[in-house]
């Protein structure tokens, strides 16, 4: 059932998912991976806990068109209230990684996996993709309570400011935009609805994608890709997509973006850089989308320092934003392509 006030401006909401994945071209190598955001055995999730269940999966193909997996990783991670990590296990396994459990999965994290993840940080291992995303994911399983409100629960003021809501942190939370004026009219968030999860696994390539389980209903799901192809420059074509698995078992698209980057083969050192908009909340959302061009100039590398210092505001989108740190993993996959 679409939950969407009637009142709300929805009329310009993009809504447009992929409907297919590119196929993998020769000399290219891909990352694939995701992160399930699964409830306990109550919901509210943020108020009761939930966990997170990752896979991430390089693949190289060489000149011929020959393809090879070169590493894989797992997490297993269970939150408690307030986000606080109870539980973690990976494949690879990390002693140092047992820090990190008491931390809260908030900010803060990532500084806390820099400092115990080892090699994995430098070199950019699927293992640290999955450590990376797991901040983003313990926040947006905040929609997933979004879903299974009551209708006619309200914030405990009408205001914005005073229910703690931090505006102008991105364009979709801009203080004057759609949803914090809904805020701050109708004393609650307003349930953004988005269109059926088209599959995108190819079915003529069984490595376009690493497998997934099935999602159970309540849960959500972040998946990434990163593609990697060398010739005269280095051409990288990225993308995520954010699901929700509804009471009736309907899996709909929050959030997509694509983005394609250009960099130079010597330096990587970025020379394009173009985000592609598919499925956005909030009216407001594709004020972002030219933020994509600061990485024009940088080297990816230093890519997540550039994103976390410089891009804040409504100009940026937090989603984008980690779409955008994504292509720092080029590090490892460029490194595949370059040897061969």
């Amino acid at each position: 059932m679409d939950q969407r006030p009637e009142t709300e401006p929805w009329t310009e909401l993009i809504v447009d998912p992929t409907t297919t994945t590119e196929p993998r071209r020769q000399h290219s190598a891909r990352r694939t991976s995701n992160i399930d955001i699964l409830p306990g055995a109550t919901r509210p999730m943020m108020a009761s806990g939930f966990s997170l269940r990752g896979r991430s999966r390089d693949v190289f193909t060489d000149t011929r068109g020959e393809a090879s997996v070169t590493a894989e990783a797992t997490i297993h991670a269970d939150l408690g209230p307030g986000r606080v990590l109870s539980a973690l296990t990976t494949d690879p396994a990390l002693e140092s990684l047992s820090a990190l459990v008491g931390l809260p999965v908030a900010g803060g994290f990532r500084a806390a996996v820099e400092q115990n993840a080892g090699h994995h940080v430098a070199e950019k291992t699927p293992l640290h993709t999955l450590l990376d995303d797991l901040p983003v994911a313990a926040l947006i399983a905040g929609y997933a309570d979004l879903y299974t409100r009551p209708t006619d629960d309200t914030m405990p003021a009408a205001s914005g400011a005073r229910t703690g809501l931090q505006a102008d942190i991105c364009a979709g939370w801009q203080s004057e935009g759609t949803m914090l004026s809904a805020i701050a009219r109708d004393g609650k968030i307003p349930i953004p609805v988005g269109p059926d999860a088209p599959r995108i696994e190819r079915a003529d390539d069984e490595l376009s994608w690493h497998a997934m389980d099935e999602l159970p209903i309540g849960a959500m799901r972040r998946r990434r890709l990163v593609d990697v192809t060398a010739t005269d420059v280095v051409e990288i074509r990225a993308m995520f997509r954010d699901t929700h698995v509804d009471d009736d078992g309907r899996e709909t698209v929050l959030h997509e973006y694509e983005l394609r980057v250009d960099a130079d083969p010597a330096t990587l050192e970025v020379t394009s850089s173009v985000a592609v908009p598919r499925v956005l909340p909030w009216i407001e959302c594709p004020q972002a989308v030219a933020s994509a061009g600061r990485l024009v100039g940088h080297r990816i590398g230093g890519l997540r320092t550039l994103v976390r210092t410089d891009l804040r505001g409504t100009s940026t989108c937090t989603h984008l934003n980690d779409l955008l740190r994504s292509i720092d993993d080029v590090v490892a996959l460029h490194r595949l392509v370059a040897r061969d």
